[in-house]
């Protein structure tokens, strides 16, 4: 049964979603981050506050947990600010494992060898998280197994806490240097290295949104921000440890992934396609359509090239677009150094949202009130509706001052205050004054 599986089409996304957490209320000013991703999981840029809906109601009832008797009303007026105008962005633990097997040293599409192609890719990713001021910590763990010390690359929790560094710190640039002059002689071993990553960001996501929130000053009611958690998989290989078990050990490594279902896995696979590499291989009958298939990996190996070996040229595109699917992550798979780059531009788009914020109408203080945010643009031909959350209203009492006229009015009593007490303050200064000199 696994082997006719092996053979079945991957799963495909349905359509562009939408994603919304809200954040704590100021006073009725309600903020929520949303996430607007399209059918690859890769942010959709430059959408406009016209773009947007939102509606709320007040929750009188509910049934089980479920409210009811929900009375939506339209918010007319909202302030939506894309994610490069943003003072502030959640946080983020971001592991990134980059593969250090012998195929590594070929060139690719650009003659650029690929090791250096992805540190350049690496050291851009970390540039553009200190060119936004983001609070993102990465710990950059090299991979691979050999029966050499100097050529293995252990990869397990305590190894990749070790080298967990805020993005600014420059141990974090003096790693990246280290791993640039690396041998570059292992085996490829994907899931294990995918395991204990995705397995450590998971068993301390209590502690990251500890920390996340640490200086944070957190009403009753408020719930704390998670951190958003990410494993950058970067590799231009297939998974070749006892390969005749490999159907077995990725259905646990996706046991792994629902368990810890908070954790996205994006993927970068360097290389040439394997259509490309059935092209110039010599009588590789494979059709096309079996490329696209769990199995093409060991189907392409029995192809041979007129120079070189077929191993160092194979990436696994199927399972690698799998594990970025199963876990709502992004796969890529660049060519050269400058698409390699660019993938991991696209890597770190997926790390920001943009924010809304509206003024809830009538809001009661202590009120829970359901937001139902959706998104229609014609220009994109985009049509999402978003999963209704709940906000509630702080407990302490705010008086809601439309900007004209109250606050016009208020603005205006406190300058004329000020200016009579100044008047008065003048007139009594003076006649002070005057009777000190009549006492000379």
């Amino acid at each position: 049964m696994a082997f006719l599986l092996g053979f079945l089409p991957l799963p495909v996304l349905a359509s562009s979603k939408i994603e919304v957490s809200p954040r704590p209320t100021d006073g009725d000013i309600v903020n929520l981050k949303v996430s607007v991703v399209n059918d690859d999981n890769i942010p959709i840029e430059g959408l406009q506050t016209s773009d947007f809906k939102i509606e709320t109601a007040r929750i009188t009832a509910k049934s089980e947990g479920t409210p009811i008797n929900l009375q939506y009303s339209e918010v007319n007026r909202l302030k939506l600010i894309p994610p490069g105008e943003q003072l502030t962005s959640d946080p983020a633990y971001v592991v990134i494992l980059l593969d250090m097997s012998g195929s590594m040293k070929v060139k690719d599409a650009s003659k650029v060898k690929k090791i250096d192609g992805a540190i350049r890719a690496i050291q851009g990713f970390i540039n553009l998280v200190r060119e936004k001021n983001l609070p993102v910590h990465i710990s950059l763990v090299p991979f691979g197994e050999s029966n050499k010390p100097q050529d293995n690359y252990e990869v397990n929790q305590e190894i990749i806490a070790r080298n967990l560094l805020p993005a600014n710190s420059p141990d974090l640039d003096q790693r990246v240097a280290d791993l640039a002059s690396s041998p570059t002689n292992a085996g490829t071993n994907l899931y294990d290295p995918l395991k204990e990553a995705v397995q450590y960001l998971g068993n301390n996501s209590q502690e990251f949104t500890r920390k996340a929130n640490a200086n944070r000053n957190l009403n009753n009611d408020d719930e704390p921000i998670p951190p958003k958690l990410a494993v950058i998989l970067l590799s231009d290989g297939y998974h070749n440890r006892n390969r005749g078990t490999e159907d077995q050990q990725f259905e646990n490594l996706t046991k792994i992934f629902q368990k810890y279902a908070t954790v996205r896995v994006y993927t970068l696979g360097y290389g040439e396609s394997l259509r490309q590499l059935r092209d110039r291989a010599i009588n590789c009958n494979i059709p096309y359509s079996l490329l696209a298939q769990k199995k093409a990996v060991d189907l392409i190996q029995s192809c041979k090239l007129s120079s070189g070996d077929i191993y160092n040229y194979i990436v696994d595109q199927p399972r690698l677009k799998q594990i970025a699917e199963l876990t709502g992550g992004i796969s890529k798979f660049p060519q050269n150094a400058n698409e390699a780059v660019n993938s991991l531009e696209t890597f770190f788009k997926a790390l920001r949202e943009y924010e809304v914020q509206f003024k809830q109408p009538n809001a009661i203080p202590g009120e829970e009130y359901q937001v139902q945010v959706s998104i229609n643009s014609s220009s994109r031909k985009l049509n999402l509706n978003a999963e209704p959350v709940k906000i509630r209203m702080p407990n302490i009492s705010f008086y809601k001052l439309p900007l004209i006229p109250d606050r016009l009015i208020i603005l205006v009593f406190t300058l004329g205050v000020l200016g009579g007490g100044l008047w008065w303050f003048k007139g009594w200064s003076k006649q002070l004054k005057d009777e000190a000199e009549r006492w000379i």
